[in-house]
């Protein structure tokens, strides 16, 4: 065998390193070889590892405010035939009140009323008017009246029962008063009637009080109900129901005494405390007035601008006979207990003098086409009004409220 020189070994060995040399290079790296597997292995259907594998999104804490997604309308799944059943009332136009639980916002507004037995057809229209008001404010009903808890189930109206009650069976406004600015979603309560009709106007102007109310610490707003009677076809609620009545009646309503106050706006936490009094007995509106003016709160009359309209109909107090007609003279009311136990609570708890209308300090009126809060021109005529200060808003603060 013939041996190999020093030469010829260092040339076979530069040969062997450089087919290593090429052999290396030509392997896939790490990169191309994940590519090449893949390209040749069949595509996976990965749908049942996803939910295995998934985690969801941590949640922002920063955007959860009480969300839930906007309310559906499901007015077309309002059973009008029931509707009518229970109210009494002929209903053409479904309509249901908004859920304030799944709703993004909370109301500016809430409506608190104490309902008498349904089905009443003057109960239901007032129902209806509340709920065609843009937008819709909160609608709380305080009541065990029989047919109340259906007709709260089927308008979704929030219901309060076990209510506290005299010996008579009257509903007291402690309880009443207590459970209105506990429950209530808005800042702004409007206490009223069952049976009080409003057109748009009414929340037109809460919408100026509303703006009155981010300036001023608490006031009141007082006003009387425009009595009227009812043409036989408006118990019918269809489409056009709220101009017909505005061209019929508008007109022809007639207010009720400067001593009778039939609504109530304020916020939330005007009352820490009420007096037990009977609700509808009398007195009690007189010493809210008086409780008012008695303490740093502005009182503001509203007659000029809210519309707040009453249907005459039959009424009767426990210990009197009936009155027939609301706005008729009660001769005998003197003799009811309940009255005499409102009248002995007015005045241990304060006062119910200079509690009328007149004694407001401020006034709501309309210049042009502004809403405006101004001072009582009639202040200074009224007959008795001991407690009223028109120093409680000063000119800046009333000047801020109608820029």
């Amino acid at each position: 065998m013939r041996k190999r020189t020093p030469k010829r070994r260092r040339l076979c060995l530069g040969i062997a390193i450089l087919l290593g040399f090429f052999f290396l290079i030509s392997l896939p790296t790490p990169f191309e070889q994940d590519v090449r597997v893949n390209a040749t292995l069949p595509e996976k259907d990965n749908a049942a590892d996803s939910m295995m594998d998934y985690a969801p999104p941590e949640k922002d804490d920063s955007t959860d405010v009480d969300y839930a997604p906007p309310e559906e309308d499901d007015a077309n799944d309002v059973d009008i035939s029931r509707q009518k059943a229970i109210t009494g009332l002929d209903i053409v136009v479904p309509l249901r009140a908004k859920d304030w639980d799944k709703a993004k916002e909370r109301p500016k507004v809430t409506f608190v009323t104490c309902p008498k037995r349904f089905p009443s057809r003057s109960q239901a229209l007032g129902l209806m008017t509340w709920l065609t008001l843009d937008p819709q404010p909160e609608i709380i009903y305080i009541s065990d009246d029989p047919g109340v808890a259906e007709v709260s189930k089927e308008f979704g109206i929030r219901h309060i029962e076990g209510v506290k009650k005299n010996e008579y069976g009257t509903p007291l406004l402690d309880f009443i008063f207590h459970e209105a600015q506990e429950q209530a979603r808005g800042e702004i309560i409007v206490f009223l009637n069952t049976d009080i009709l409003t057109l748009q106007n009414f929340m037109d102007v809460l919408s100026f009080v509303v703006d009155i109310a981010s300036e001023l610490d608490n006031f009141l707003v007082v006003g009387p109900r425009q009595d009227t009677d009812l043409a036989p076809d408006f118990y019918t609620f269809n489409e056009g129901w709220h101009e017909r009545f505005a061209q019929k009646y508008m007109k022809k309503v007639v207010r009720t005494s400067s001593t009778a106050l039939d609504y109530f706006i304020f916020k939330k936490g005007f009352f820490p405390s009420f007096p037990p009094m009977a609700i509808g007995r009398f007195v009690w509106d007189t010493w809210i007035m008086s409780y008012a003016l008695r303490g740093d709160y502005p009182t503001i009359n509203g007659k000029e601008l809210i519309q707040a309209f009453h249907v005459n109909h039959q009424y009767e107090i426990s210990g009197l006979p009936p009155s027939g007609l609301n706005n008729a003279p009660l001769s005998k009311k003197e003799g009811s207990p309940e009255f005499k136990e409102n009248m002995r609570l007015g005045k241990e708890w304060g006062s119910i003098e200079g509690g009328e209308l007149s004694c407001a300090e401020y006034i709501l009126v309309r210049r042009g086409s502004h809403l405006r809060l101004e001072g009582n021109p009639g202040l200074k005529k009224a007959k008795s009004c001991p407690h009223a200060n028109t120093t409680k808003i000063t000119p800046e603060k009333l000047k801020k409220i109608n820029k």
